[in-house]
C-alpha cells in the first residue's frame, strides 16, 4: 500500500537510523540481526534490551526486517531502547531516559538517530515527556507514534492517548488491508496518517513470524517510510532535512480516505510513494466484479486461472493501474503489433 518499491529503485534506507522505543528486539532474529547495531535497556533490573514479549521484534520487522521477510526500509540501521518490561508495561521515567538517549546517541561514524517510532501511549499527559518530546524533535528527529488503540469507529467521538497526542509526533492510525478504518484505531484532530494495522505479518522473538493488529503495527510502516525519506535526502542534498519537513511529506503525499480532506479518522489519509496514488485491489478469480478501495468494479471480461497463474485482459489490467500504454502496429511484418507500457 506504501508503495515502498518505488523508492527501493533509490534506496532502501541505506544511512538512516531508527531509534525502537519498546519492549526491546530479539537482536538475533536472522531477518534483524544485521540491521540491529545497538541498544540499551532502561528498565530497572534488566541489563538486555533483549525482547521478552515480542511487541517489539515485531515492529522492528516492519521497519527493517532484511531476509526471508523485508521491512519498509529493509538497509536502515535499527537501535533498541526498551523502556517496556515483559507485561508491556513501563514507567514514564523510563520512556524520558530513552529519548534521552536516542537524542544523545552517535554511532562509530559519527552516524545520529534520525527517527524514533514510539509504538505505545496511555490517556494522560505528561509535561516531561512532552517536554523530551520537544526537546528531540528540535534536534531534527522525526517521531512516530501510534495513535492507540480506543477507537469506536466513530469519528464524532474523540480517543486520546499520548504521546501521539502531542502536535509535535506523528500520530499513525490503522487501516485494514481494503483500506478501511480499523475498528480499534483511535480518531481525534492530530490524527496525521495511516498505515496497514490489521493481521500485520512480521518478526516474532526465537526466530518466528506472526500477525499481529494494532495501531502498534501502523506506526513502524511510517517510521520505515521516514527511515526511506531521510537516506534518500542524504544522498540528494547531503543534509539531513528537518522533523517538519519529513512531517510536511508524510501529510501531503497521503491519499485521502474517508470524508474529503482532512478528518479525524484518516488524518490527511494513507500515506504512499506512489504520487498517482495507492490502491487496494481485490479480484476474485472467475468474477468480473472487483473492488478497489472497497469500490465495486467490472472486468469487461472475467480473470480466469491457469494452474496458480491468475490471467487477465492486459489492457484492462493496465488500466486498473492507470498505468499508460499504446498499441502500434509492427512495421517489419514479423508480427502483429506491439504494446507499449509506461508505469
Amino acid at each position: 500500500m506504501l508503495a515502498t518499491r518505488k523508492m527501493w529503485a533509490s534506496t532502501r534506507g541505506k544511512g538512516a537510523v531508527v531509534a525502537i522505543i519498546d519492549t526491546g528486539v530479539d537482536y538475533r532474529h536472522p531477518d534483524l540481526a544485521p540491521n540491529m547495531i545497538g541498544g540499551i535497556s532502561m528498565v530497572s533490573g534488566v541489563k538486555d534490551y533483549m525482547d521478552d514479549n515480542g511487541h517489539g521484534t515485531h515492529v522492528a520487522g516492519t521497519i527493517g526486517a532484511n531476509g526471508k521477510l523485508l521491512g519498509v526500509a529493509p538497509e536502515c540501521k535499527m537501535l533498541a531502547i526498551k523502556v517496556l518490561n515483559a507485561d508491556g508495561s513501563g514507567a514514564i521515567g523510563d520512556i524520558n531516559r530513552g529519548l534521552a538517549w536516542a537524542r544523545n546517541w552517535r554511532g562509530p561514524g559519527g552516524e545520529q538517530v534520525d527517527v524514533i517510532n514510539m509504538s505505545l501511549g496511555g490517556p494522560l499527559p505528561n509535561p516531561t515527556l512532552h517536554a523530551e518530546i520537544i526537546k528531540t524533535v528540535g534536534q531534527g528527529i522525526t517521531v512516530i507514534c501510534a495513535a492507540g488503540n480506543a477507537g469506536d469507529g466513530n469519528p464524532n467521538t474523540d480517543e486520546v492517548s499520548y504521546p501521539a497526542y502531542y502536535p509535535e509526533t506523528v500520530a499513525v492510525g490503522a487501516i485494514d488491508l481494503s483500506t478501511g478504518i480499523a475498528n480499534f484505531s483511535n480518531s481525534n484532530s492530530s490524527i496525521n496518517v495511516v498505515a496497514p494495522g490489521v493481521d500485520t505479518y512480521s518478526t516474532y522473538p526465537e526466530n518466528r513470524y506472526i500477525n499481529l493488529s494494532g495501531t502498534s503495527m501502523a506506526a513502524p510502516h511510517i517510521s520505515g517510510a521516514a527511515a526511506l525519506i531521510y537516506s534518500r535526502w542524504k544522498q540528494r542534498f547531503g543534509s539531513n532535512p528537518d522533523a517538519q519537513t519529513v512531517r510536511n511529506i508524510l501529510d501531503y503525499q497521503a491519499i485521502d480516505l474517508g470524508a474529503a480532506g482532512f478528518d479525524h479518522l484518516y488524518g490527511y489519509g494513507l500515506f504512499s510513494f506512489d504520487p498517482a496514488g495507492g490502491k487496494a485491489i481485490r479480484i476474485k478469480v472467475g468474477e468480473r466484479r472487483y473492488l478497489v478501495n472497497n469500490k465495486e468494479v467490472f472486468f469487461v471480461e472475467a480473470p480466469f486461472s491457469q494452474g496458480k497463474l491468475v490471467c487477465a485482459d492486459i489492457m484492462e489490467i493496465c488500466n486498473l493501474l492507470c498505468t499508460d500504454n499504446r498499441w502500434a502496429e509492427e512495421t517489419d511484418g514479423k508480427g502483429t503489433g506491439i504494446l507499449e507500457i509506461w508505469s
